[in-house]
């Protein structure tokens, strides 16, 4: 199966994204995935699943996932996921693990909206809820820096040295959004959340880009629609936009066109299909 592929500044990200068939969005680098509908033995190593919400073509990999790794022995993996869909999705690998009479070892996480999570030393994480269908939230995960307070900036180095020896910590942590995944939403996920705006790289969901479904069928099914990304073109603020979710209305050939056609100047250089090579 031919996967997509995105690169910033050295950072890569992999995986698919097609509209009611699969969703899973990897970064190798930080050990993690947003999502994971569809089942990829090769990303079982990954040690870390930010679900977006219960959708199959979101979630329909997460038992195999647990069962892989418990098979493997390799290290318990942390599935984050709404809070309310922890107890349910709680009893569904049970059932699971009783079916395959096979323990299943993994740390199931149910956050609330705008819990900080760390995710490696320089990087954490936080969910927003969104707006779909059913119980949902998208992630915005933030690189940290430390930086020397403003009080310390004007002393010496040898007073600096001195004030950590006294117990003081001279320098403060200094965060910012590096990428954010939408997850399936209506587009007041993005106008909503001035961190996804302005995170470097947005992983957006777009469902739906002419006629076939116009925007107020998308918003009905807790969508987003191409014309409303060229309505709120002056809102992102990102380096960069990748467009996932397309629906299998369209063609591979079909999406680049319309996207051709139809991205307003303002977007034009930073926005981009998740969509496998040579399509």
């Amino acid at each position: 199966m031919l996967t997509a592929s995105f690169e910033y500044k050295g950072t890569k990200f992999e995986g698919i994204s097609e509209g009611g068939i699969r969703t899973s969005i990897i970064c190798p680098s930080l050990d993690f995935m947003f999502d994971f509908g569809f089942i990829n033995p090769d990303k079982i190593h990954i040690g870390k699943i930010l679900l977006s919400h219960a959708h199959l073509d979101h979630s329909c990999g997460i038992p195999y996932y647990v069962s892989q790794r418990s098979l493997r022995k390799l290290p318990k993996p942390k599935i984050y996921v709404p809070k309310a869909l922890e107890p349910k999705l709680s009893q569904i690998l049970k059932l699971y693990s009783e079916i395959e009479d096979f323990d299943y070892d993994c740390d199931l996480i149910g956050l609330e909206y705008g819990e900080r999570v760390e995710l490696k030393p320089g990087y954490f994480f936080k969910p927003l809820p969104s707006f779909h269908r059913v119980p949902s939230q998208g992630y915005t995960v933030y690189e940290t820096k430390r930086k020397l307070k403003k009080e310390f900036s004007s002393m010496s180095s040898d007073e600096i040295r001195k004030s950590k020896e006294n117990g003081l910590d001279p320098t403060e942590e200094v965060a910012a959004p590096f990428v954010s995944f939408s997850g399936d939403s209506k587009i007041e996920y993005i106008l909503e959340n001035e961190d996804v705006r302005k995170s470097k790289i947005l992983f957006m969901e777009c469902t739906y880009y002419c006629e076939k479904r116009d925007v107020s069928r998308a918003r009905e099914w807790g969508h987003t629609h191409f014309d409303e990304i060229i309505e709120h073109a002056s809102s992102f603020e990102n380096e960069a936009i990748v467009l996932i979710h397309p629906s299998k209305r369209y063609s591979y050939r079909e999406l680049n066109d319309l996207l051709r056609k139809k991205v307003p100047s303002v977007l034009k250089d930073r926005i981009s299909l998740f969509l496998p090579p040579k399509t």
